[in-house]
């Protein structure tokens, strides 16, 4: 009876043994997945402005072809969104990034009411802040 409770004890635990083993190997063998990192000119838009379905798809797209083109205009001046600003890189592309912002909001202008601009005006203010208090 003891020796018969004994190897059950040692069945169990070599059983739990080959679980965590398995489970190691599977979460190994699966690539890391890396949360997206936003860099510090990007904001939560979409979620800060509380939008309705119609206007958070709308406005999703509206930022996603603004990053898309501020993205071209870093690449294209050498700036890298993950680094710290550089204040000389980003006043040489200054023209065209605000041009880029003046197109992304008259894009929300469209969407947005009244009150869900003055809240994107105040978003954007505070990523503007942010990036020059990084200088």
């Amino acid at each position: 009876m003891k020796e018969r409770l004994l190897s059950n004890r040692f069945i169990m635990r070599v059983s739990r043994l080959a679980l965590v083993m398995l489970l190691t190997v599977i979460i190994a063998a699966f690539p890391r997945i890396e949360l997206a990192k936003a860099s510090m000119y990007d904001a939560d838009m979409v979620e800060r402005l509380q939008l309705t379905g119609t206007q958070k798809k709308a406005m999703q797209n509206v930022i996603a072809q603004s990053r898309a083109e501020r993205d071209r205009i870093f690449r294209q001046y050498g700036i890298d969104p993950n680094a710290r600003p550089q204040k000389s890189l980003l006043q040489r592309a200054s023209s065209e990034l605000m041009a880029n912002a003046a197109s992304e909001r008259a894009a929300a202008k469209k969407i947005l009411t009244r009150k869900q601009m003055y809240q994107y005006d105040t978003i954007i203010a505070e990523v503007r802040s942010r990036i020059i208090a990084s200088f």
